[in-house]
């Protein structure tokens, strides 16, 4: 598990864009839950919840296997029993695209669709169905039922060109009326439709149709599928912006029109949907929205419904989904209470109104969800205390407990918040982003209070049972991110070390250390540092149980604990040694490539910066065994980049070197190559460009072959702002990309490199 990818969230909501990259718990805290708690604005996250309490396959559609392997298995019979695949050798095997051979040959066009335009499978399976109902004669089926395959597939074939030669396709087509006419043409309609010309397929189809019935034949696959394809096209046809000629009361008279001359038709739930979708098309949302409502209602997709769902129901969903947002600022009326309680639970401005609508919705079986929706009313509007009591043993209880939690915090109550939190923790329904989200919330109130330390001293979450390993385990991966925070923005020494030696676990121990290490590092404190990763147990970090559970967390600790030999070589003050200059790279290289920086120069977020009156340019420093001290950190310490060039001078006073000078000078070429090289290698160091084509010269001309990079950069991003150089001038400064930074070919290049 990758701990990373569960914490950036949005930045508005308290959340943010990670703090520090690529270190895996140096991520910046959110605040955001996504569970049934008040916030504005946030009814899509409440609706899916509450799906994925009472409905979870909704939010998920996948094709049925049983039907699609049915589908594939009458294709195949059909295929065999009418000799498919010979008539289409015949026909089309000149045809084929070049780069479709193998597949035409292989015969694998007959059972995987690889075509968007010509529809799907499902689609074939539908045609060549209501083809053996027809009158047709054997050979006119064939070749019906290979066209329409072809059509699937037709990004297999030169089709233009088959059509134009194929005798066998001209001498079908020379029959001017009959039955096979309307199948044939059908195909035609059906091509028209899928690349998109809607008005000469909806006329098309609407011809089948009417040839069908003055035929007599006023049922069948064919008239009732044609007239749904009308009705599809006409559709399209209306959302594509033909609002001025084609309203949707016109277009509404032809899905009456289908629905009553075939009531039992498979495509009936598909037509309905269209009649309310077309008010979208043509801009009524209030009339798509409420019919959208009454629709899930009637069909209580959300709450009791059906025993199995498709492909439509999954669709009304998601345009459920999709507009809920919308939904819950709109003067509508809600028929289903899961509906009404998301659009409550996002504050907006007619909560009233909404509230006023619990006693006429329906919610199935599940009465708890107009008890919820009673309960978040009577704290929105009369502040009221929720209570969890009722919730137990529903989908709510976990939502429940985070709703009171979040209130309790709210009006101080913390030790009752903790206990609720440690119950919803214990649960195992709440994700761990949502657990991070809590815990964040609790910090959030400690800073609001001033009382950052009391989150590290007292708010600890406490589980008991079978699986408290587990679960603490994954919550002791989430609070290393959130101890180093506090420990790097808001407490002072003293503070550090009651916080220190009140937390027994290594892995915390070690979130709340780092951040002092790594300004020590950054400015080249090397006792400072020594005496602060002493203060580890580097072996009990490393064997935490927690670190099962993250992999890259336990990577960064062993970064820091092999750092610690070159942090006493570097003390020892050695002018001019191999062993220095090894140590000085190894350790910014270790910075530069881990994203380490003065503290004050990270990127925050508006959790962190709302109760960060200052960032105080301070790191906790222990100048003693014992002795624990504030050290004022440097205005500008070196970069990386000029630490590798103090580690490159000693390397050149030392012979046998020439392998760590070649890789240390292509660090250095590549230090001005994308954004974060720039920022955390560079560190916006006032360097000239003329300084990367010195080194990437020297690499190319002095070192082997063996040992060279292709091109020197400077790629730097655009940027404007003020920018105060060596000498102290505030500069406008502009970066920029040029493309005339890649130069120095290896075989020569506009500087007249000359290579051996």
């Amino acid at each position: 598990m990758l701990i990373a990818s569960l914490l950036p969230r949005d930045l508005a909501a308290g959340g943010g864009p990670p703090c520090q990259q690529p270190i895996a718990s140096r991520y910046c805290s959110s605040t955001q839950l996504d569970m049934l708690v008040p916030q504005e604005g946030r009814s899509k996250v409440f609706l899916e919840q509450l799906i994925r309490g009472y409905r979870p396959e909704l939010l998920e559609y996948a094709d049925r296997p049983n039907e699609n392997s049915k589908i594939f298995a009458d294709i195949q019979n059909f295929h065999r029993t009418y000799r498919i695949e010979e008539l289409a050798s015949e026909e089309l095997g000149l045809f084929v695209r070049k780069e479709n051979k193998d597949i035409f040959a292989n015969g694998d066009y007959l059972t995987q669709a690889y075509c968007y335009s010509g529809g799907n499978f499902s689609n074939l399976h539908s045609y060549y169905a209501g083809l053996k109902d027809s009158n047709l004669e054997q050979e006119e089926i064939r070749h019906l039922a290979m066209m329409r395959l072809a059509l699937v597939q037709d990004c297999l074939f030169n089709l233009d060109d088959y059509l134009k030669s194929s005798q066998t396709f001209q001498g079908h087509v020379g029959k001017e009326q009959g039955l096979y006419k309307n199948w044939s043409q059908y195909i035609e309609a059906a091509a028209f439709y899928h690349d998109g010309f809607f008005p000469e397929a909806a006329e098309l189809f609407a011809m089948i149709a009417l040839e069908e019935k003055n035929a007599g034949r006023k049922t069948g696959w064919l008239i009732e599928t044609a007239r749904y394809m009308e009705v599809l096209a006409l559709f399209h046809n209306g959302r594509e912006g033909q609002e001025s000629v084609f309203l949707p009361a016109i277009f509404n008279s032809f899905t009456e029109a289908f629905l009553t001359d075939f009531p039992q038709s498979e495509y009936r739930r598909h037509v309905e949907d269209m009649e309310i979708g077309i008010w979208l098309h043509y801009g009524d949302r209030d009339r798509y929205y409420t019919e959208l409502l009454d629709e899930i209602a009637v069909g209580e997709l959300l709450t009791n419904g059906k025993n199995s769902l498709d492909q439509l129901d999954h669709l009304a969903i998601n345009a459920l989904r999709a507009n809920i947002d919308e939904i819950a600022n709109r003067r509508l009326t809600h028929r289903n209470g899961i509906t009404l309680l998301a659009a409550i639970l996002s504050k907006p401005d007619n909560v009233v109104g909404l509230c006023a609508q619990r006693k006429n919705v329906v919610s199935g079986q599940h009465q708890e969800i107009q008890a919820y929706s009673a309960m978040v009313c009577d704290y929105l509007l009369k502040e009221k205390r929720p209570s969890s009591d009722g919730y137990k043993d529903t989908p709510l209880y976990s939502h429940a407990l985070a709703f009171e939690a979040m209130v309790n915090l709210e009006h101080g109550e913390f030790d009752k918040a903790q206990m609720q939190i440690s119950d919803i923790a214990a649960g195992k329904e709440t994700s761990l982003e949502d657990l991070f989200a809590l815990r964040s919330k609790q910090l959030e109130v400690r800073l609001k209070n001033k009382t950052p330390l009391d989150f590290i001293l007292n708010d600890k979450i406490l589980i008991n049972g079978a699986d408290k390993n587990e679960q603490l385990s994954k919550l002791a991966i989430l609070d290393v991110v959130l101890y180093e925070q506090v420990s790097r923005y808001f407490l002072s020494a003293n503070d550090f070390i009651s916080a220190l030696s009140g937390t027994a676990d290594p892995l915390l121990q070690f979130a709340l250390i780092r951040p002092h290490l790594d300004e020590a590092l950054v400015q080249e404190d090397w006792q400072g540092a020594i005496m602060l990763s002493k203060k580890l147990d580097w072996e009990a970090a490393l064997q935490a149980s927690a670190l099962e559970k993250s992999n890259k967390l336990r990577e960064e600790i062993k970064l820091y604990a092999d750092l610690e030999q070159d942090m006493e070589t570097l003390a020892l003050m050695q002018a001019k040694s191999r062993g220095r200059a090894r140590a000085l790279s190894n350790i910014a290289y270790f910075l530069y490539e881990n994203h380490i920086a003065p503290r004050c120069s990270y990127a925050r977020t508006k959790l962190i910066n709302r109760y960060l009156e200052d960032c105080q340019p301070v790191y906790v420093h222990l100048a003693a065994e014992g002795v624990w001290a504030e050290n004022k950190t440097v205005d500008q310490p070196r970069a990386p980049i000029e630490m590798f060039a103090e580690a490159l001078d000693l390397y050149r006073q030392e012979k046998g070197t020439t392998a760590e000078q070649a890789r240390l000078l292509r660090i250095m070429i590549f230090c001005a190559k994308g954004a974060n090289n720039v920022s955390y290698c560079l560190r916006w160091k006032d360097i000239p460009k003329k300084q990367f084509q010195s080194w990437f010269e020297t690499l190319t001309l002095k070192y082997p072959k063996s040992e060279r990079v292709k091109y020197w950069y400077y790629d730097l991003p655009f940027y404007t702002g003020v920018y105060i150089n060596r000498a102290g001038q505030e500069l406008d400064q502009e970066y920029w990309y040029e493309e005339d930074a890649y130069l120095g070919y290896l075989d020569g290049g506009p500087y007249g490199l000359t290579v051996q």
